[in-house]
């Protein structure tokens, strides 16, 4: 028998933005393909969101189950909890600029004229640019080790997943159903 390739299960990834309705039925035509496989192969989707939408992801995976529960089929989920390192977005900067003393609408030195249109606290030839301006470091980029949650849910058992994460099972007939943690 061929090793289980994990990459053959189609992935459904979850962001704030989607619409947990399209998403469920997304998974469940991924299930319940209008035509059978030719090849025997594994009906299983796998659902994958970072810990910001874990509960939207969860709530997915549930609903799935639900109706799988309600065609009188069986279901099988894994769950993989791991963590990806992601670069921090630097800090935006403000787009309020200053328009405090002797600035304009723009945040630009202004200079003050005295009575007569004479320059007052500079001299005429000082007009350039300031040779000791101060250079910008370019600051390292965060790093952080964000949780990432894979839930697999599959119409029959993969013992390779439930080897590496656990399974939980339920549906099949009405009646039967249970539920199992290793």
């Amino acid at each position: 028998m061929d090793p289980f390739d994990l990459s053959n299960i189609p992935t459904v990834s979850i962001i704030s933005s989607h619409s947990i309705s399209k998403k469920t039925t997304r998974c469940l035509a991924t299930l319940f393909p209008p035509q059978p496989p030719t090849a025997p192969s594994v009906l299983a989707v796998a659902l994958v969101a970072k810990s910001i939408v874990a509960s939207k992801a969860i709530t997915i995976a549930e609903i799935v189950k639900r109706r799988i529960n309600t065609q009188g089929e069986a279901w099988f989920q894994y769950t993989k909890l791991e963590g990806i390192m992601v670069e921090l977005k630097a800090p935006k900067k403000s787009k309020k600029e200053g328009k405090g003393k002797n600035k304009d609408q723009k945040g630009n030195q202004v200079e003050k004229t005295g009575e007569k249109g004479t320059r007052t606290g500079q001299e005429e030839d000082m007009d350039e640019e300031d040779p000791f301006e101060v250079l910008k470091e370019k600051t390292p980029q965060k790093k952080r080790n964000m949780p990432l949650l894979t839930i697999y849910i599959s119409r029959s058992p993969i013992p390779e997943l439930a080897k590496l994460y656990g399974e939980q099972s339920g549906g099949g007939p009405v009646g039967e159903t249970q539920e199992q943690t290793r």
